[in-house]
């Protein structure tokens, strides 16, 4: 099942998953199609669409709607909810912007999974630390996102197991990093904003072109679309809303565990409509002591390790307190000298 990493196929559009073989009991065979595809696809552009996850469309329209509902509330009640270092939260229209830079047009809130009886606290990328709109403001919202959240958490599980498979790893491979994994839902909320032509500002984007700092991601999108994904052959191609999917794609995380087989490609926002966007991001990572490394089935004498090992935990930190502070995604590395290119 192997295959070079620079064979490298250029996507126009997305591919679509069907996991529904790892969650509804599918024959060996069935996965390992999945897995086969699923390789094929995140060595080409590292995105797909997601389908037979379980997850009812119901469920998905509800989950959009109370996210509107949330950044629609007067803004003395959203600032209750202030993001800060030692918990989850509102981050304003353009965030902190300490640095003077225009921030990306966007209003963003996170919230996490609930703690585990009895799981470390080292690691556990502030588990059970999430803060939630007073019930009075917002019925139900706090019971109908710690369902939605632990489903889309036992969701990551299965879709981890579909990657071992495709790299040649047992199933169970990854299942320790992510029993008690970290994972932050993000409300992104693009409002109704005229952005200024691209020849009068190229860099004001709803999203700045930036990877994702984890292992993958599970983003739910409304119906308007903007999500714009750069592929193999440099070109920004539509991740076109598909109803009833989530967009799945790897983070940089998955690409150094990956030695670069698995690609982890820049995408960005744009919300080109008259109305008001929302999207709805599931970043998941591995348990914060485990360490990202070049795993077995993907090096060799002629492909050597190419990233020294790293800490999950303090290789997201980094990243994503920058992005606080400046409004804008914060770039490693490697995702600078991809924008240059």
């Amino acid at each position: 099942m192997r295959i070079e990493t620079s064979t490298r196929h250029a996507r126009a559009t997305l591919p679509v998953i069907d996991i529904a073989p790892f969650l509804n009991g599918g024959s060996a065979a069935e996965r390992a199609a999945v897995a086969r595809e699923l390789r094929r696809v995140c060595i080409d552009i590292g995105f797909f669409y997601l389908v037979g996850h379980g997850i009812g469309a119901a469920e998905l329209d509800e989950a959009l709607a109370r996210g509107r509902d949330f950044f629609r509330l007067p803004l003395e009640e959203k600032e209750k909810l202030r993001f800060n270092a030692a918990r989850f939260g509102y981050f304003p229209l353009g965030g902190a912007n300490d640095y003077g830079k225009a921030g990306d047009l966007k209003e963003r809130f996170s919230l996490t999974r609930e703690a585990i009886p009895g799981e470390p606290e080292e690691g556990n990328f502030g588990a059970g630390q999430s803060v939630w709109p007073d019930e009075a403001v917002l019925p139900g919202f706090r019971a109908f996102f710690t369902a939605h959240i632990s489903k889309r958490v036992e969701l990551t599980r299965a879709l981890a197991r579909v990657f071992a498979l495709s790299l040649d790893l047992p199933q169970d491979y990854f299942d320790a990093a992510f029993r008690h994994l970290g994972c932050v839902l993000m409300f992104n909320y693009y409002p109704k904003i005229a952005l200024p032509a691209a020849d009068e500002d190229p860099a004001r984007w709803s999203f700045s072109p930036h990877t994702d700092y984890g292992a993958f991601t599970l983003l739910l999108q409304d119906a308007l679309g903007g999500l714009q994904v750069r592929n193999s052959a440099g070109a920004w191609i539509d991740a076109t809303p598909l109803p009833g999917s989530f967009v799945v794609n790897i983070g940089d995380m998955f690409a150094m565990w990956t030695n670069d087989l698995y690609k982890s490609s820049l995408h960005r926002v744009m919300n080109g409509s008259d109305a008001e966007r929302i999207s709805l991001a599931l970043f998941t990572y591995p348990q914060g002591r485990t360490e990202i490394a070049c795993l077995p089935s993907c090096m060799s004498g002629d492909n050597p390790p190419r990233y020294a090992p790293v800490e999950a935990d303090s290789y997201k930190r980094a990243l994503v307190e920058h992005a606080a502070r400046a409004g804008k995604p914060g770039l490693s590395t490697r995702t600078e000298e991809r924008l240059r290119q």
